[in-house]
């Protein structure tokens, strides 16, 4: 179990820019970015090279909303083009209702490169109240690897977990795993408060 090394880098080149910044108990993201979704993605990813299985853990203090659409998560991605193949567990600003979801937490990727995008969503019909809010700083993510098998896992407190999503798909074993943010309005930059992020092997 570690607290990886990360590097800041925008993805697609988005304008304005982004950066990481690093502190001793959080990291702090501002992105741009027209999106993560169609054919090619556009925002700031602070991430660590990866391979094979593994467990990573953040917690989301706070998402600062530039669209209703401005999204932030743990994301693995095969490499770091604007159309790579991925798969990222996100949340947004707020839990209001979006396409096919009422909470705050979704589940996207991109299995071929420079192709569409695709969700995994909560259960429909959905119900009144959303299964998966977010009420931030109480808000934990977590992504899971073994094998071909993709799960997104959230948590109110960081120690009960409920399954959001599982995806199975056959990404590279080396890849890169970290935190994503796009500001989802390709004229405003956002900031993104991270905190706890943790790295390990999957736990049987």
């Amino acid at each position: 179990m570690m607290t990886p090394s990360l590097t800041g880098i925008d993805i697609g080149s988005p304008l304005p820019s982004g950066s990481t910044t690093i502190s001793s108990s959080r990291v702090d993201i501002t992105a741009g970015g027209a999106d993560i979704w169609e054919t090619r993605d556009e925002f700031h990813f602070a991430n660590t090279e990866v391979t094979g299985d593994f467990e990573v853990s953040v917690r989301v203090e706070s998402l600062a909303m530039a669209d209703a659409y401005t999204k932030a998560g743990l994301m693995l991605r095969t490499s770091l083009a604007a159309g790579s193949p991925h798969a990222m567990l996100l949340v947004f600003g707020d839990n209001q209702a979006r396409n096919h979801n009422n909470g705050g937490l979704e589940f996207q990727s991109r299995l071929t490169l420079d192709q569409s995008c695709s969700g995994i969503y909560p259960p429909q019909p959905l119900p009144t109240e959303p299964d998966f809010p977010v009420n931030y700083p109480n808000v934990w993510l977590k992504l899971v690897r073994r094998g071909d098998k993709i799960t997104g896992l959230s948590s109110s407190d960081g120690q009960e977990w409920k399954t959001f999503s599982v995806l199975e798909h056959a990404f590279p074993e080396k890849g890169f795993i970290g935190l994503a943010v796009t500001s989802h309005n390709p004229d405003q930059t956002v900031d993104a408060v991270f905190s706890q992020l943790i790295v390990s092997s999957p736990k049987d």
